[in-house]
């Protein structure tokens, strides 16, 4: 008899500590992922928009998927603390928000999941051998793609608007559409974007090497302005591959746990007790992973790139002295009193 007891209390004193566990965490990881996601995704649009980095098609994709990034994070955290914490209970009362809010946040992060895939084909076609791969690589080419992958990515999800309904909470209907939402999600939110992403990388990875031999198999011609100009373009190039193949492995890392959890929550018979609390944990948890994907780029970028660390304090360096000549006056009418091309320099 004491020893259930015991084990009563035991288990009682588990549920509580999960209960206040997973309510800590849906509180505090919101906030923390906001403030961490938007000041990085401000630093991307700084950095990006750079005048170096303004052609490259590239770094144009790079700066699509943070924006793409921004407002994935911004709606679909704030609407989901909101239901959480502040007390709004629009998600299981309105069916019209039911559906758009669950559209939104697979659209939404499946198109800057879209944009990290075209940066990876687009390394691939920029290290090509062949130069009718590497013409691909160009910004013509970068918007046409952008409209694409933004219209497949809505209509690949229009089917949500029609499985996801109140029952009596906002969740998808059961059946064969429990079944193709989880079957969805895994393979296209998750497995085949990231698999075309590791496969692009990997031939990158490839045409570099064979670039290399060709290189060094083959004597310059080239005058000393033209092989420094070829090589800064190959040190951007570098460097932003670098990048990619950095977003890449983080991606499939953080995006593919919360996919297979998903699945299984879906697919799975319901849970109840002890298991239906776990549930939840993981639930909340695999949930906070899978936004943390869409954090990370700007902190990913700025260790894994000497270029991205350099364009980024540029462009601060820059705003800053914009700013301190516009709020100091004495400083923008020293930079303003001009006499045949010299500066006079009040004293």
């Amino acid at each position: 008899m004491p020893t259930t007891t015991l084990s009563s209390s035991m288990i009682t004193t588990t549920l509580a500590t999960i209960q206040i566990v997973t309510s800590e965490m849906t509180y505090y990881g919101p906030i923390i992922l906001l403030v961490i996601g938007i000041f990085g995704c401000m630093c991307n649009f700084i950095t990006f928009t750079a005048p170096q980095l303004r052609n490259n098609s590239c770094a144009f994709y790079f700066l699509m998927s943070a924006v793409f990034e921004l407002v994935s994070i911004s709606f679909g955290l704030i609407s989901r603390f909101a239901a959480d914490h502040l007390g709004s209970t629009l998600i299981n009362t309105s069916p019209v928000y039911c559906k758009l809010r669950a559209y939104l946040v697979s659209v939404l992060p499946l198109i800057a999941t879209y944009f990290i895939l075209l940066s990876s084909i687009d390394r691939c076609m920029s290290s090509s051998v062949s130069a009718r791969l590497r013409s691909f690589s160009q910004m013509k080419i970068a918007y046409r793609a952008t409209l694409v992958a933004i219209l497949i990515g809505f209509l690949s999800c229009t089917y949500i608007l029609i499985a996801y309904d109140l029952r009596p909470r906002c969740g998808v209907l059961n059946g064969s559409f429990s079944i193709f939402d989880g079957m969805f999600v895994v393979f296209w939110l998750g497995i085949i974007p990231h698999t075309l992403m590791f496969t692009f990388g990997f031939l990158t990875f490839m045409n570099i090497r064979r670039t290399k031999r060709r290189i060094a198999n083959k004597p310059s011609q080239h005058t000393g302005t033209v092989v420094e100009s070829q090589r800064r373009q190959e040190r951007t190039d570098t460097q932003l591959i670098v990048m990619m193949f950095f977003q890449v492995g983080f991606s499939e890392l953080l995006v593919l746990t919360r996919m297979i959890y998903y699945a299984y929550y879906v697919l799975a018979p319901p849970l109840t007790g002890y298991n239906r609390l776990i549930g939840s944990f993981l639930m909340s948890f695999t949930t906070l992973v899978y936004y943390a994907n869409f954090t990370k780029s700007f902190y990913i970028y700025t260790l894994s790139s000497h270029l991205f660390r350099s364009i980024f304090m540029d462009r601060i360096k820059f705003f800053l002295r914009k700013a301190l000549g516009r709020y100091n006056p004495a400083l923008s009418l020293e930079r303003s009193i001009t006499r045949n091309g010299t500066t006079m320099t009040l004293h």
